[in-house]
């Protein structure tokens, strides 16, 4: 019972990370980390095309927002030590993501739609 009551003692003196000087704010960091996941699902799920071009998405994401690994990695540890904000983070994320789904899903369905043939009423479909 002692040794439990220690492991939650030495659990409440951690420090979490500090502010960084160039920390993004929330929506760059939601920008920054949407654009991450959407490029590694799609090397996920197509690798040979990044490779065959030699890019690597932290890269290109450092590249487009200006920034570098050291100052990503410190506004993530910021927000990860920080549970009420990155599960916010979490959710604008999971939001920007599912415009774009329903936004692919309509362009899907008017592209289908468009090479579909127009029907006139009681035309027999069987011939």
């Amino acid at each position: 019972m002692l040794f439990l009551v220690l492991i939650i003692a030495s659990c409440t003196n951690i420090e979490q990370a500090p502010k960084p000087e160039d920390f993004y704010g929330d929506e760059k960091m939601t920008e920054i980390m949407t654009e991450l996941y959407l490029m590694e699902s799609s090397m996920t799920a197509n690798r040979a095309t990044f490779t065959d071009l030699g890019t690597l998405p932290s890269d290109y994401i450092y590249q487009k927002y200006d920034t570098d690994s050291v100052s990503f990695k410190k506004n993530l540890y910021y927000y990860t030590d920080r549970n009420d904000e990155y599960m916010k983070l979490m959710e604008r994320i999971k939001g920007k993501l599912e415009l774009l789904k329903d936004t692919v899903e309509v362009r899907v369905i008017k592209e289908f739609d468009k090479d579909m043939p127009i029907l006139d009423k009681g035309q027999d479909l069987t011939r």
